[in-house]
């Protein structure tokens, strides 16, 4: 038995130097292939042609707004281009999605009638649930709205006053704690959002003349069809007849 077990472990023992060498040459040829810097968005032909002509760029052309200290959980990006948002991507892939048409579609109308595209996307790094993320897109909205409209815009990017001037571009809130976010005062966060529009996206509004660009359906011209004149002969009173 003993010796049943001496020889079991001088096995064990032999094995153990060319198992671990043939790991660590594996895990070195691991090492040295790296994954790419960024990842192409491959998009189909009909996307393509749709971003192309409507100048609507991917989603890295929106970048994270500068001198962000003050609120850790909340990162305002934009650009002065429009571009697509992240929850656009499962739709918008090299295979055509069902969805693939409304989204182009909304897109489309949104690039005649609003200068400033807003998005809000939070991410689920506190454990919040679905509906804690969807309510604190919606009052993160609902503060860069009111931080807008504080200083004299819709919240299309148009000017309340009529003098032609927008925001033009793309805005992006990204969320970090849904839960920091939904316990934040409303008041403190259309604060922050207020200085950060005041002092690093109002500098960049552009005059774009013409908004809201609407499509103008094409008139009809209506025949005008003359009826000929032509005069009925009067009825002639019987004789001897009066009307009392």
């Amino acid at each position: 038995m003993e010796r049943a077990v001496c020889r079991a472990a001088s096995t064990y023992t032999a094995l153990i130097p060319p198992l671990v060498s043939r790991a660590y040459s594996t895990l070195q040829g691991v090492t040295k292939w790296k994954l790419p810097s960024s990842i192409s968005w491959e998009t189909s032909t009909t996307v393509k042609d749709f971003a192309t002509q409507h100048k609507i760029y991917p989603i890295d052309a929106v970048k994270t707004v500068p001198k962000q200290t003050k609120l850790t959980i909340l990162r305002v990006q934009a650009c002065r281009t429009h571009a697509f948002d992240q929850q656009h991507e499962q739709y918008l892939v090299h295979q055509e999605h069902p969805l693939t048409k409304k989204i182009l579609w909304r897109c489309y109308e949104w690039k005649l009638n609003r200068p400033l595209w807003l998005y809000a996307t939070a991410v689920a790094t506190d454990g919040g649930t679905a509906v804690m993320r969807r309510q604190a897109e919606c009052k993160v909205m609902a503060a860069i709205k009111a931080a807008i409209k504080a200083h004299g815009f819709e919240a299309d990017g148009t000017a309340l006053d009529g003098s032609g001037r927008v925001i033009y571009g793309t805005m992006r809130l990204v969320i970090w704690s849904p839960k920091s976010l939904l316990n934040l005062e409303w008041s403190n966060l259309v604060d922050y959002l207020a200085a950060l529009v005041k002092y690093q996206i109002l500098p960049n509004c552009v005059q774009v003349p013409g908004y809201p660009r609407r499509v103008q359906q094409p008139k009809v011209q209506k025949t005008n069809f003359q009826k000929p004149n032509v005069r009925k002969p009067k009825a002639q009173k019987p004789e001897g007849f009066t009307i009392m």
